[in-house]
C-alpha cells in the first residue's frame, strides 16, 4: 500500500489509553479493540514515553489522577511538544466522581480535547475515538486543497464554509457536538484610519496568531473580513466553545498595542451557536444562527461573548404584523407613510440576508452591517 508524506492509513491510526487502573485500561481497550488498534500505559510517564517513540499514536483517553506523571503533565508535555504531530494529538479526559468542574476547567485550559465521565459505555468510547480519528484524517487531506488568507495565514471565507459543512456533515454522521463560532474586532477601524494600513495589518497578524495558539488541533480558523474571523470547533458543545474563545478573547483585550506616544487596546464582540441535537441543521442555518448571537453581543456592548438559543423565538417570528413583501409596496407607493417601527423590523428581517450575503458573495460590507446592527 502507498503512503502519501505526512499522512498515515486508516490501519496506521493507534488509540492509547491512559490509567493507572488496570480495570479501567482493560474495559477501554476491550471495547475500543473491535474497531482499533490499542495500546495501554499505566501512567503519564509511561504513555509520555510512548507518544514520543511510537508516531501511529493518533487519539489518547487519559486519566487525570495518575502516580509519576499525572493528566495535567501529560497534558502539558504533549502539548509544549517541539513535536508538531504530537503537540496536536487530540487527548481525551476520563474524568470520574471526584473531579470537579474546576479540574475540568484546568484540563480544558491546559489543552484537552474533549472528555468522558466513569463508567463510559462502549457507544460513547467508540463515537469519541471514530470522530476524532475520522475528522483527523479529513481535515489532513483538505488541508492540503483550502486556500488561505495571505495576510494571517488562515482560512479564506470560502475554504470557511467549505470545512464548515464538511465539520457538521461528520457531527451528524457520528453523533458528536459541533459548535461555530464568530468573532469581531472592535475599535479596528478608527486604529486603521489613525495609523494606517501598515500597522492595522500587523495588529491583524498578531490577533490572527492569538487565535492560532488558542484552537485545538481539530479546531479551524478564518478570516472573514477586514477585522472579522470564524472559528469551526468539532467535538465542541456551546460551554466548551465559550471557554476556548473567552480565553482568546481575554488574549486579545489584553493586548498593550504602543503606537508612537500612545497605546491602543482592542475590543471583541464574540457569538457562538452549537449542533445540539438539530439533527436537519445545514451550515448555512448554523451561519445564521451564529450571526445572530453575535448581533445580540453587539447591542450588548464592547467585550461581550453571546451564545445562540435554540429554544429563542428569533426575531423574524415576532414581527409578522409587518410583512415584508408588503413593506416593500408600501416604500414604493408612498415612503414618507412608512414608520420608523416598519423599517426597524423591515431591517432585521433581512439582516441574517444580508450577513450571509456578505460572507458568500464577499461584499465586503461587515462594517456597514455592524453599524446597522449597532443602531438596531
Amino acid at each position: 500500500m502507498t503512503i502519501q508524506a505526512g499522512f498515515v492509513t486508516q490501519e496506521q491510526y493507534q488509540v492509547l489509553v491512559v490509567d493507572d487502573s488496570r480495570v479501567i485500561r482493560r474495559a477501554a481497550s476491550k471495547i475500543l479493540a473491535t474497531d482499533f488498534d490499542v495500546i495501554e500505559a499505566e501512567d503519564g510517564e509511561d504513555a509520555w514515553n510512548q507518544i514520543q517513540e511510537n508516531k501511529r499514536i493518533s487519539v489518547i483517553f487519559s486519566d487525570l489522577g495518575m502516580p509519576n506523571m499525572d493528566g495535567y503533565q501529560l497534558l502539558e508535555a504533549v502539548r509544549n511538544s517541539q513535536d508538531s504531530a504530537i503537540a496536536n494529538l487530540p487527548i481525551i479526559i476520563i474524568t470520574g466522581a471526584e473531579e470537579d468542574e474546576g479540574a475540568k476547567e484546568k484540563a480544558f485550559g491546559l489543552g484537552a480535547t474533549d472528555f468522558i465521565g466513569k463508567p463510559f459505555d462502549s457507544v460513547s468510547l467508540k463515537t469519541r475515538a471514530s470522530a476524532h480519528i475520522n475528522y483527523r484524517r479529513e481535515l489532513q487531506s483538505l488541508e492540503q486543497r483550502v486556500a488561505t488568507d495571505r495576510l494571517t495565514g488562515l482560512l479564506t471565507d470560502k475554504s470557511f464554509l467549505q470545512q464548515g459543512e464538511q465539520a457538521l456533515a461528520y457531527a451528524q454522521r457520528h453523533g458528536t457536538e459541533f459548535s461555530v463560532v464568530r468573532l469581531d474586532l472592535g475599535k479596528f477601524s478608527e486604529l486603521f484610519v489613525k495609523y494606517g494600513k501598515g500597522i492595522a495589518e500587523q495588529i491583524l497578524s498578531k490577533v490572527a496568531d492569538i487565535i492560532k495558539q488558542g484552537l485545538r488541533r481539530e479546531d479551524s480558523a478564518a478570516r472573514l473580513g477586514v477585522a472579522k474571523f470564524g472559528l469551526l470547533l468539532p467535538c465542541a458543545d456551546g460551554n466548551n466553545s465559550a471557554i476556548v474563545i473567552q480565553r482568546i478573547c481575554q488574549r486579545i483585550a489584553g493586548l498593550k498595542l504602543k503606537l508612537g506616544k500612545d497605546v491602543f487596546t482592542l475590543s471583541y464582540t464574540s457569538g457562538i451557536t452549537q449542533l445540539d441535537g438539530q439533527e436537519k441543521l445545514n451550515f448555512h442555518s448554523m451561519i445564521n444562527q451564529v450571526n445572530e448571537a453575535l448581533a445580540r453581543a453587539h447591542a450588548a456592548g464592547e467585550n461581550q461573548i453571546s451564545l445562540y438559543e435554540t429554544s429563542a423565538q428569533p426575531p423574524t417570528e415576532k414581527m409578522q404584523d409587518v410583512p415584508l413583501d408588503r413593506l416593500l409596496k408600501k416604500l414604493e407607493e408612498d415612503a414618507e407613510a412608512v414608520t420608523r417601527h416598519e423599517l426597524l423590523q423591515g431591517m432585521l428581517r433581512i439582516m441574517p440576508m444580508l450577513q450571509q450575503a456578505n460572507i458568500q458573495l464577499n461584499l465586503g460590507i461587515e462594517e456597514a452591517i455592524a453599524l446597522v446592527q449597532k443602531e438596531l
